[in-house]
C-alpha cells in the first residue's frame, strides 16, 4: 500500500477527529490576533527585541485614565434637559380645589346634621315632632354618605379622628372648629411657592451637571441646579412654612396641613432623559481619544531598551491605528494575516491530535471524549479573547480550571499537553508575554499534579490553597529574576490571579457532575460511591453472597497494589473487582466460596454446571442495567473471565466421557470478551490468583512465587491477554516482589501468611 493510499484510508477511518481538528483550528484562528499585533505586543518593563520604528502617523492615545477623566468632565458639562409642566400644577389645583369642596360638604351636613338632631330633641313633644323626625334621618343619611364617600375618596395616611379635629365634629373637642377656607389658602400658597421655584422629578444626587436647561412657555432658561429642588428639598421646605403659619406643631392645622401639602405637591419640572443622554453622546463623541501624535518613520523606542509606561502607550496606540487601518486593506491582505494565524493554530493542534492518536487512541476514536476536549478548548480561548477586549487582566483567564477539570475526568497526561497548547495560544493571544506563560506552565502542573488521584473532599481545599501559595511564589520568583522593586510595584495582577487560582478548584468541581452526564463519563468521584457498602448491590451482595463479597474485597485488594505497580486507575481496578461477580447473586450456592456442607455441582452433570457459572457474566451485565452501574464498571464483569476454559468441570466430563471427541469444549469456555485495558486485564489476573491462593495449604513466598508464574503463563499460553496493552515488564511489576509495596506477592503475603500455632494455657497445678 503506497503512502496515499494509507493516508487516504486515515481520513476515511478518522472522518469525524479531521473535521473538528479543521473546525476547532478555524474558530480559535478567528479570534486570533494578526501578526503585526503579535510582532508590537510587550508588556511594561520587558526589553524591545528590535527597534521599532512608526510605519505610517499616527495619534497617542489617552491613557484609560485620563480618558476616563475627560469624558467625565464632558459629560458634567453637559446641561440636564427638563421641562416645565404647567399642566401637572393646573391639575393639583383643581384636586386640591375638589377636596375642600368635599370637605366644606362634609362639614355643611354635619352642622345640619347636628341642628335636626337638636330640633328633634326640642320638639319631642310638639305635633311636628314626626316631621322634625323625617328631616333628622335624611340629614343623618347625607352625612354618613357624605363622609364615608370622602374617606374613601382620599384615603391618605391621616385616621378618622384626625379629619373629625379637623371638621370640629369630634365630641371631646372643646377648641373651634379649623377655618377651612384659610386653611386651603395657606395649602395652596406653599404648593404654589414650591412650583414657583421649581421642583424637579429627579433627584438632585442624580444630576451631575451644574446647570440644568428647562424648556417653558417655548423658551429655553439655563440656571443652576442648586436653585431648584428635589421632593426632599421640597418636603423640608414645606415643613418650615408650615410651622411658621401654625407655630404650635402639635395643633392639627400644622399636622395635618404637612401631610396634604405632601400629598397634593408634585413635581412640575419633569426630566427629559432622552435629550440629555443624546446631547451627552454629542458631547462625548466629541472628546479626542488622542493626547498627541507620532509622526511616520520616527523611533518609538530602541533594541535593548526598557518598555516603560509611555512606550507601552505609544505601541498601545500603534496597534490601534493597525487594527483600525486594516478594515480599510484588500481582502487578500487581511486574508494573508489570517491565513498566518490558522496555520500557527493549526500546528499547536496538530501536536495534541497526533498525541490523542498515538497514545489516546480510545479518546481519538470516541467522539464524545474529543468533542469534550474541543469544546473546553474553545471556551478558554474565547474567555481569553473576551478578557483582553475588555482590557481585563489576562490572569482572569481560567486555564487552570481546564486543567483540572481534564485531569478529572480524562487523565493527567491528556491534560497536561491540552494545557500546554492552551498556555501557548493563550499567551500568543495576550501578546507574547513571557511571564503569563512561565506562571501558567507552574500553577497547571501544581493543579494536575494535586487532583490526579481523587480520594478525599479536603483535596479541594488542599488544593485551592496550595494554588494560592504557587502563584505567590513564581510571581515573587519572576519579580526578583527581573529586578523589580517590591515596594513600588502595582500588585493588582498578582491578586487577580491569587484569586483566580482560589476560586478555579471549587468551579472546576462544580462543573464535574455536570460533564460527567452529558458525557457519559466515570471519574473518581464516582467511583468512591460505589465503593460504599451502602450501595444496593454491596449490600445484596454481603447479605446474600458473603463468600463470593469476601472474595471480591480480596481480588480488589489484589488489583489496586497491582494497579499502582503498573501506573493504571488503582481506583478503577478495586471497583471493577468489587462488582466483577455481582451475577453470582442469581445462584450463590453454586459457587464453592458461599458454599457450607453440600456441594450442588455433585448432583448435576459437569455441562449444567459449566453452563450455570458462565451464566453468572450475563447474569452481572443485567443487574449492572438495572442498578444503573458505569459501563466502564459493567467492563470487568463482562471481561473478567474473558474466554477462558471451566478447567476443573472440563476435565471432570473428559473423565465421565468414554470418548474424548464427544465432549465439547466450548460449552466449556466463558463467551467473553477478553480484556482490552490494562485494568480489566489486572482483575482478571487478580480473580485467577486469588482464587488459587485458597486452596494452597500451608502457604509460602516460593509458593506464592510458583503459582503467580504458573497462573499468567497459563493466561498469555491461552491468549487472553492477547487484547490488552500490559507489557512483559508489566507483568513482572504486578507479580511484585517481597520487599516491594506494589504488586501480588506483597499483598497475597499479608493475606495468606502462616501464623504461628499458639501452645495451649496449661492448667494450674492445684496438687
Amino acid at each position: 500500500m503506497t503512502q496515499f493510499d494509507q493516508l487516504k484510508k486515515f481520513f476515511q477511518e478518522n472522518q469525524f477527529p479531521v473535521l473538528i481538528f479543521f473546525v476547532l483550528s478555524v474558530l480559535i484562528s478567528v479570534i486570533f490576533p494578526t501578526g503585526f499585533s503579535i510582532r508590537y505586543s510587550y508588556q511594561l518593563d520587558d526589553i524591545a527585541r528590535e527597534p521599532i520604528i512608526a510605519p505610517f502617523d499616527f495619534g497617542i492615545l489617552k491613557t484609560e485614565q485620563k480618558l476616563n477623566s475627560d469624558l467625565e468632565e464632558a459629560k458634567k458639562s453637559v446641561s440636564y434637559s427638563f421641562k416645565r409642566d404647567q399642566e401637572t400644577v393646573d391639575n393639583q389645583l383643581a384636586t386640591l380645589d375638589t377636596f375642600f369642596i368635599y370637605l366644606n360638604d362634609v362639614q355643611t351636613s354635619y352642622y345640619q346634621y347636628v341642628t335636626s338632631q337638636d330640633s328633634l330633641y326640642k320638639y319631642r313633644y310638639e305635633p311636628e315632632f314626626e316631621t322634625f323626625q323625617n328631616n333628622f334621618i335624611a340629614d343623618s343619611t347625607t352625612y354618613s354618605a357624605l363622609y364615608n364617600e370622602f374617606l374613601n375618596r382620599y384615603s391618605y395616611q391621616v385616621d378618622q379622628g384626625q379629619w373629625n379635629q379637623l371638621l370640629g365634629i369630634s365630641e371631646e373637642l372643646i377648641d373651634e372648629p379649623t377655618n377651612l377656607d384659610s386653611f386651603k389658602t395657606n395649602i395652596k400658597q406653599i404648593c404654589l411657592n414650591r412650583w414657583a421655584e421649581g421642583l424637579l422629578d429627579e433627584p438632585l444626587s442624580n444630576i451631575i451637571s451644574d446647570d440644568i436647561s428647562i424648556i417653558q412657555g417655548g423658551e429655553l432658561v439655563i440656571g443652576p441646579v442648586k436653585n431648584y429642588n428635589d421632593i426632599e428639598i421640597a418636603w423640608k421646605k414645606n415643613k418650615e412654612e408650615i410651622n411658621l403659619i401654625y407655630q404650635d406643631e402639635t395643633s392639627i392645622e400644622s399636622s395635618l396641613g404637612y401631610e396634604l401639602i405632601n400629598e397634593f405637591m408634585k413635581p412640575n419640572i419633569v426630566f427629559d432623559k432622552e435629550l440629555t443622554e443624546k446631547n451627552q453622546k454629542d458631547k462625548l463623541d466629541r472628546v479626542s481619544r488622542f493626547q498627541g501624535t507620532i509622526l511616520a518613520n520616527e523611533l518609538i523606542v530602541d533594541a535593548n531598551n526598557r518598555i516603560t509606561d509611555s512606550v507601552l502607550l505609544k505601541l498601545k496606540s500603534l496597534q490601534f491605528e493597525y487594527d483600525r487601518q486594516l478594515g480599510y486593506e484588500k481582502v487578500t491582505d487581511k486574508l494573508r494575516e489570517y491565513l498566518g494565524a490558522y496555520f500557527i493554530v493549526s500546528i499547536l493542534l496538530f501536536l495534541l491530535f497526533s498525541f490523542l492518536y498515538i497514545y489516546r487512541r480510545s479518546y481519538f476514536q470516541e467522539h464524545k471524549m474529543l468533542f469534550l476536549i474541543s469544546i473546553i478548548m474553545y471556551v478558554i480561548m474565547l474567555a481569553g479573547w473576551t478578557v483582553m477586549n475588555y482590557q481585563a487582566s489576562a490572569y482572569f483567564i481560567p486555564i487552570v480550571i481546564a486543567s483540572m477539570l481534564l485531569t478529572v475526568l480524562l487523565d493527567a497526561s491528556v491534560s497536561m499537553l491540552v494545557s500546554i497548547i492552551l498556555i501557548l495560544l493563550v499567551s500568543l493571544l495576550i501578546g507574547n508575554n513571557l511571564d503569563f506563560t512561565i506562571m501558567q506552565f507552574f500553577i497547571v502542573f501544581i493543579a494536575i499534579y494535586s487532583v490526579r488521584r481523587l480520594r478525599k473532599r479536603r483535596q479541594i481545599i488542599t488544593t485551592m490553597f496550595l494554588l494560592v501559595f504557587s502563584t505567590l511564589f513564581v510571581f515573587f520568583s519572576l519579580m526578583l529574576f527581573k529586578g523589580i522593586d517590591f515596594l513600588d510595584y502595582n500588585y493588582s495582577e498578582i491578586g487577580f490571579f491569587a484569586l483566580t487560582s482560589f476560586l478555579s478548584p471549587i468551579l472546576s468541581f462544580g462543573l464535574v457532575p455536570l460533564f460527567e452526564s452529558t458525557f457519559g463519563i466515570t471519574t473518581d468521584y464516582s467511583l468512591i460511591e460505589l465503593l460504599d457498602y451502602d450501595q444496593p448491590l454491596q449490600k445484596k451482595l454481603i447479605e446474600e453472597a458473603p463468600g463470593t463479597h469476601t472474595h471480591s474485597i480480596k481480588v480488589g485488594t489484589l488489583s489496586e497494589s497491582s494497579a499502582n505497580a503498573v501506573g493504571a486507575r488503582a481506583l478503577l481496578c478495586r471497583v471493577g473487582a468489587y462488582y466483577h461477580d455481582i451475577g453470582k447473586l442469581k445462584k450463590p450456592d453454586y459457587y464453592a466460596e458461599n458454599q457450607q456442607g453440600e456441594n450442588k455441582h455433585d448432583s448435576i452433570t459437569p455441562n449444567m454446571s459449566a453452563k450455570i457459572l458462565k451464566q453468572h457474566v450475563s447474569d452481572g451485565l443485567i443487574l449492572a442495567d438495572e442498578y444503573g452501574l458505569p459501563a466502564i464498571v459493567k467492563d470487568f464483569i463482562a471481561t473478567h473471565h474473558g474466554t477462558k476454559r471451566i478447567e476443573y468441570f472440563y476435565q471432570k466430563a473428559l473423565n465421565q466421557a468414554s470418548d474424548h471427541n464427544d465432549v465439547d469444549e466450548s460449552r466449556f469456555r466463558y463467551s467473553g470478551p477478553k480484556p482490552t485495558t490494562k485494568e480489566t486485564a489486572i482483575v482478571m489476573i487478580a480473580e485467577a490468583i486469588e482464587a488459587q491462593a485458597n486452596s494452597i495449604t500451608t502457604p509460602t513466598v516460593e509458593k506464592f512465587d510458583t503459582m503467580i508464574d504458573q497462573s499468567i503463563k497459563n493466561l498469555l499460553q491461552d491468549g487472553q491477554l492477547d487484547n490488552c496493552p500490559l507489557t512483559l515488564d508489566d507483568l513482572r511489576k504486578i507479580k511484585g516482589t517481597v520487599d516491594g509495596k506494589d504488586g501480588l506477592i506483597p499483598v497475597l503475603s499479608g493475606l495468606y501468611h502462616s501464623r504461628p500455632e499458639y501452645p495451649p494455657k496449661k492448667e494450674d497445678d492445684k496438687s
